[in-house]
């Protein structure tokens, strides 16, 4: 990465798709320079399962071409959301040199796992009392990051300077949203649908349920496609009351749900279908929310602003080589 760089691209290796958009910033603008969306050719994914990495790694090449990237710009990516294990962690208040070496003895003792196979990233979300910290603790193995960075090795990219949690993508958009309040922001990803919890802007818990856009084949017809979403919807409700219990929140007011598919085209639909269910007060679309007056991808546009924002946010999982 450049020290002086001025170009930031975000990338989204999507189940179906790629998505990149490249910005220039210069000053306080930013603007887009370009952006791409291609679709893979052959079937890349079975459920979560990479099964033909050759057409990622082709389609990934044809989106730097269109995209120019040079070894220069920023670049901003997301490792697969089933690939990152959440923990919330209490530890005893101490220098903040410390958490992450703590955090890491917790995870390897619980995991019963060497602490060479992890890379564990940590966010201090609030102190509880004098003397504990609660810790949000996002676990990968090395294994992982390496067979993702080898994607972009194989399609003659750099690699990615920031590798994000998958779930996490979508937030960068989200800043004032998130701010104020209870928020779920939910994500279906292939075969898993992810939920964050948000407290005034803190993040209080992620968690998952089985479900997502596989069930939706070309074959299914606009009864079977509302039938996935009122089955997920009310999945999701059961979870919402379960982390809600979870974290002694069960009596306060949601304000609202924001949800995105992998499947962009049903989102608006989901989202009618979570405000039937009253989950919160209010229930919007993702694209809705961020109302960019811009056509991007929005996926990928919200992983160039990480790049961005640079040092000013948590780098839960940076660049490993």
């Amino acid at each position: 990465m450049g020290l002086f760089t001025n170009f930031y691209v975000g990338l989204n290796i999507g189940r179906y798709k790629i998505d990149g958009v490249k910005l220039r910033k210069s000053g306080k603008k930013i603007e887009v320079v370009s952006k791409v969306s291609i679709p893979y050719k052959k079937r890349a994914f079975d459920g979560e399962t990479l099964e033909n990495e050759n057409e990622v790694i082709i389609t990934l090449g044809n989106v730097g071409t269109v995209l120019k990237i040079d070894i220069e710009d920023v670049i901003s990516t997301a490792l697969f959301p089933d690939r990152i294990l959440f923990r919330q962690i209490e530890i005893p208040n101490m220098p903040m040199q410390q958490v992450l070496n703590a955090a890491k003895f917790q995870i390897v003792k619980e995991l019963s796992i060497s602490p060479e196979e992890i890379t564990v990233e940590v966010d201090v979300n609030t102190s509880m009392n004098s003397s504990n910290l609660v810790i949000s603790a996002f676990v990968v193995r090395n294994e992982d990051i390496s067979k993702f960075n080898s994607l972009f090795f194989k399609s003659g990219l750099p690699f990615p300077d920031i590798l994000d949690a998958g779930y996490f993508k979508f937030n960068y958009l989200l800043e004032n949203r998130l701010s104020k309040g209870l928020t779920f922001v939910v994500f279906e990803d292939i075969s898993s649908t992810f939920v964050e919890f948000f407290k005034d802007g803190r993040l209080v818990g992620v968690d998952s349920i089985l479900g997502g856009t596989e069930s939706i084949t070309d074959s299914t017809n606009s009864d079977g496609i509302k039938s996935h979403y009122r089955e997920l919807s009310d999945s999701l409700q059961k979870l919402s009351k379960m982390m809600l219990s979870r974290f002694s929140m069960l009596n306060e007011k949601v304000d609202s749900v924001i949800c995105v598919s992998e499947l962009e085209e049903y989102s608006d639909l989901w989202c009618n279908i979570l405000a039937e269910l009253q989950i919160a007060d209010k229930a919007f679309s993702y694209s809705e929310v961020v109302d960019l007056k811009i056509d991007v991808p929005l996926n990928a546009y919200s992983l160039a602003m990480r790049g961005v924002m640079g040092d000013s946010k948590a780098k839960f999982l940076s660049k490993k080589k």
